[in-house]
């Protein structure tokens, strides 16, 4: 009995080393496919940054071709391009927004898709461009011609304008002039002081703009007509202030006092800058001015004409808004 017992007692070692063989086949199989599984997501990964780029560059094709062309399907020929380690497909230009309301005529919204066929990877992306003669604020009735129509006391407003009422003493001050722009019948905007002494009118307007993107930072340039009648020996200016905000920060500009407060009688040239600071886009929501007329003798100031420019000038198109297209 003993004898057999002795026979078979290397059973168990063999048992063990077999289980042990087993479970580090296992384990291997296990990392191989780990780390096969890191793999292929690193190259997912990678390849859809790449297609991310891809659709970039071709978003700025787009723009190039759009700022010397038209918001229709010529903006697609010639697609896909090669370009890097894949392609970028200008897909379709939209004279609508993203939820689908037509888009004034001066901006486009354009598809771009990138791919990386290698990798099997691709992103589509959107955006909006507007071009206007480089004037940022073509939709704010920058001239204030609208709506036609008599300019009494409650009627006055051009279509988007915001603009606070004031009362000097007991007189009303209507803030729009229908005959006060140069040009001879435009609108502008005005405050006067009607009375003498040391009291000053501030009346201020503000227009919520077709959202439009910069990159910071950057600078931004105001240009605008502006005229100043003051009453026999003032000495006291007029001011004009501005600002831009993308509804959190607000960007100030602030043009110097003019000495005299007088234009005689005629429409001026002026300019402000905006430093947009910070880095990376910034979407710029609103614009606000400010009419002050100091204290001294009678007074009237206007403000027409504004035209809001980047670094650029007036060439070429500006990005208000962007978007990336995900499938379900």
């Amino acid at each position: 009995m003993s004898l057999h017992f002795h026979k078979q007692r290397g059973a168990v070692t063999l048992i063990g080393a077999l289980f042990i063989i087993i479970t580090l086949t296992l384990m291997l199989a296990v990392l191989q496919r780990m780390a096969g599984s890191d793999i292929l997501d690193t190259a997912n990964q990678t390849g859809s940054v790449a297609a991310l780029f891809l659709a970039e560059s071709g978003m700025e094709s787009a723009a190039a071709l759009y700022s010397t062309g038209t918001c229709d399907a010529t903006l697609t020929a010639g697609s896909p391009f090669t370009f890097g380690s894949g392609t970028f497909a200008i897909d379709n230009a939209f004279t609508t927004d993203f939820t689908g309301a037509p888009l004034p005529a001066s901006d486009c919204r354009i598809r771009v898709t990138g791919s990386v066929a290698a990798l099997g990877a691709q992103r589509v992306i959107e955006a909006i461009f507007n071009k206007s003669s480089g004037n940022l604020l073509a939709n704010a009735n920058a001239n204030f011609d609208e709506p036609a129509g008599v300019c009494w006391p409650f009627i006055c407003t051009p279509t988007g304008w915001t603009f606070a009422l004031s009362f000097p003493g007991s007189l009303f001050n209507p803030p729009w002039d229908d005959n006060g722009g140069p040009g001879g019948g435009n609108r502008a905007a005005q405050v006067r002081k009607a009375n003498n002494g040391g009291s000053t009118t501030t009346t201020g307007g503000s227009f919520s703009l077709p959202a439009f993107t910069v990159t910071a930072p950057t600078t931004l340039t105001l240009d605008f007509d502006y005229r100043v009648q003051s009453g026999a020996g003032s000495s006291q200016e007029a001011r004009y202030s501005f600002t831009l905000s993308d509804g959190t920060t607000t960007y100030p500009a602030i043009l110097p006092s003019f000495p005299s407060g007088d234009t005689a009688g005629v429409f001026e040239s002026g300019s402000v800058t905006f430093d947009i600071t910070g880095t990376g886009p910034v979407t710029i929501t609103d614009i606000n001015f400010v009419l002050t007329a100091k204290a001294g003798q009678p007074k009237t100031a206007w403000l027409d004409n504004l035209v809001l420019q980047g670094n650029g000038g007036g060439s070429g198109v500006t990005l208000r808004q962007w978007r990336e297209v995900v499938s379900n």
